[in-house]
Order: C-alpha cells, then structure tokens, then sequence
C-alpha cells in the first residue's frame, strides 16, 4: 500500500481497490466516489502547473536568440513537446512565447496542447529575487483549459537543487463537461537536478478555491511531508504524485488526508477520512461522468 507530493489534471469512472484485507475502507461509494474527485482535481491541478512550469523551464534555459526556434530535441522537455511546437523572444521586454498553434500541437508523450505560454523574466538568473511571470493564453492539455498568473520567485540554490516561491492568482481549470475548478495557491518548488536534467520536483504550501461541484476548499501540504513528482514517471506517462501527504478540507465535509504513497510511478493514493483509509486508482486527465454530490442543509 502506498505510504504517502501541486497543476492543475480524475473522474468518477476509476476502479476501487482495497487497500489490504486488515484495512476498513470506506464503505459509502459515494463518499469514495466524492474522495476520488477530491483527490484528482488536485492531482490535475499540481500535473497542469509542472505541466507550465516544465514549458518555462526548458524556454528559459534552452532558448537561443533567434526568433522561430523549435522547442524540439533538445533535453527532456523537447522529447515531451515535440517538434511542432515554437518559441519566440522579444528581447526589448525580456519576454519569450511558446506557441502550440490553435489546431493543436501533440508531444511526443501524446499529449496534445493549444495556446500559448508567455514568459516575462525580471532580474539575474539564478539570483534570489529573480522573478519569472508566466501568463497563459487559449491554452489547453487534452481538452482541460488552463488559465491563471503563475508566478515563480528564486529563493537559493546550487547546480543541483533550486528552491522557487510559486504562486497561482486567478487559476481556472475547464473541462470538457461544462464544469469549471478555481484556485489561488502559494507553496515552494524545490526542484533536483542531475547532470543538467531534471530528475524531481517537491512542492509544499496552501491552495484554495471552488472545485467542480461549485464547493470552496482548502489543501495543505506541510513541509514535512511534501508532494513529490518525478521526471522518469512523467516520461512514462504516469503525472499522478509519487508521494507527499496533502490534507482536503471542502465545504460542508470532513477533512481528507491524501497520500500519494512510497515512490512508485502509478495512479495509487490512499484517502483517509473519519479515521477510515481507502485505497483507490485516480486519473491526472480528469475523465469522468458528471456526478452531484449533497450539501449539507
């Protein structure tokens, strides 16, 4: 069973496991079902922002000055966007665009994107204070929408870990169901690197705002236990957290405690709520039928 890591990307047609023999599970499956959305409108959120932030990373560090540059074969971030994607840069304001196209553009990892993803830089790289502002226009992973202010701030760091201060104002996740997600969040990004490449990112922080059901939440994640994501499952095409511990807190219910579990690259969190764990298969892409949950009242 898993132990136990912020980005917006699942759905009410997911298969319930138990988590051991010895083990209660929540035996209301709508309460499971309710936990399942919970826990993978988060998922979704904190893959859409690595999703963002993954974009810049790679813009800001593999861009050369010449206009039409293909974001393609150049490090892990060109093997995910493909060839078809194309950044530019506006040397007057310091501000660089990726352009997936309005038709859609698919990655290598078989995702396809639309939009654009416009980054302003203020400051030094890699000096505390540096800031990068990401802005977001008509951009779309697999049909979720993305929208938002993301703003990344260099706190420390060395060759092999930076430490950023993110922020999220005005987040908005669309789905193709109608339904809509909003959230404002401010957590730290401690992102490893190997050889150039990176290899994890762990986030810990706060989040709030209306989930699909049109309920106000809350989520923390402590220091201690931060949410993990690794590079290696992502490339595998697994985007669900590897480990870290997030606490759910919405509107007219019982808080949640969310692990993502022992490091493994799949979809499996453990879901603790009244003191009664569940283990249960999530889905980053959000796919699922429409579901109304009660309000208490």
């Amino acid at each position: 069973m898993k132990r136990l890591i912020g980005i917006f990307i699942s759905t009410a047609a997911l298969t319930f496991y138990s988590c051991s023999d010895d083990v209660e599970t929540i035996s209301d499956s709508g309460s499971t079902d309710i936990a399942i959305e919970d826990a993978s409108l988060e998922t979704t959120s904190s893959e859409l922002m690595e999703e963002i932030d993954e974009a810049a990373d790679f813009a800001t560090n593999s861009f050369e000055a010449s206009e039409g540059k293909i974001l393609g074969g150049f490090g892990y971030g060109g093997k995910r966007f493909g060839d078809c994607v194309v950044v530019t840069q506006d040397e007057a304001t310091n501000t660089k665009t990726i352009d997936f196209g309005e038709e859609g553009c698919e990655g290598r990892d078989g995702r396809i994107r639309t939009g654009k993803i416009i980054i302003t830089h203020e400051g030094e790289r890699d000096v505390p204070g540096f800031k990068r502002t990401i802005n977001l226009e008509d951009f779309t992973v697999d049909t979720i929408g993305v929208e938002g202010t993301r703003v990344l701030t260099y706190v420390s760091g060395t060759d092999t870990e930076k430490e950023y201060n993110a922020t999220l104002t005005g987040g908005k996740l669309s789905f193709p169901d109608g339904t809509v997600a909003t959230r404002e969040s401010t957590r730290t990004r401690v992102a490893t690197f190997e050889e150039g490449e990176k290899i994890q990112v762990e986030r810990f922080g706060s989040a709030d705002g209306i989930n699909r059901e049109g309920l106000t939440y809350e989520n923390t994640v402590d220091e201690t236990t931060p949410i993990l994501t690794l590079s290696v499952c992502r490339e595998e095409g697994t985007y669900a957290p590897v480990s870290g511990i997030l606490s759910i807190n919405v509107e007219g219910e019982s808080e949640k405690i969310i692990d993502f579990g022992d490091g493994t690259c799949d979809n499996l969190v453990t879901i603790t709520q009244d003191g009664i764990s569940t283990e249960v298969e999530i889905d980053p892409k959000q796919r699922r039928k429409r579901r109304f949950r009660r309000r208490n009242g």
